[in-house]
């Protein structure tokens, strides 16, 4: 079986990265905030921010306009990713000091 290595690119941890917080959203809109831990979206958000500097590195060396272009898109989008996760930990962490202790 062949294995494509699409890591190289970032393409694999950046939409799994992606993907988890969606899935975190939908159980924030199901009220299950009880079911994500504030650990798990620190942790999406360091792959979001070595990302990010990893397209920036990218950006700095690339001389084509039209690589660069496409870069800078997918910069854009992970900056708005981040700040969406920060947004969620603060609020998964507002709800989990919010309970009460058992």
């Amino acid at each position: 079986m062949v294995r494509y290595d699409l890591t190289r690119r970032g393409l694999i941890p950046l939409t799994k990265a992606i993907e988890k917080l969606k899935k975190y959203y939908k159980k924030l809109e199901a009220g299950r905030t009880d079911k994500i831990k504030p650990s798990h979206v620190v942790r999406v958000i360091e792959k979001l921010k070595a990302k990010k500097e990893s397209l920036q590195d990218e950006i700095a060396v690339v001389e084509k306009a039209e690589k660069k272009e496409r870069l800078e898109q997918k910069l854009a989008m992970t900056k708005e990713q981040i700040k969406r996760a920060k947004w969620l930990l603060e609020h998964v962490r507002e709800s989990d000091s919010a309970k009460p202790n058992s």
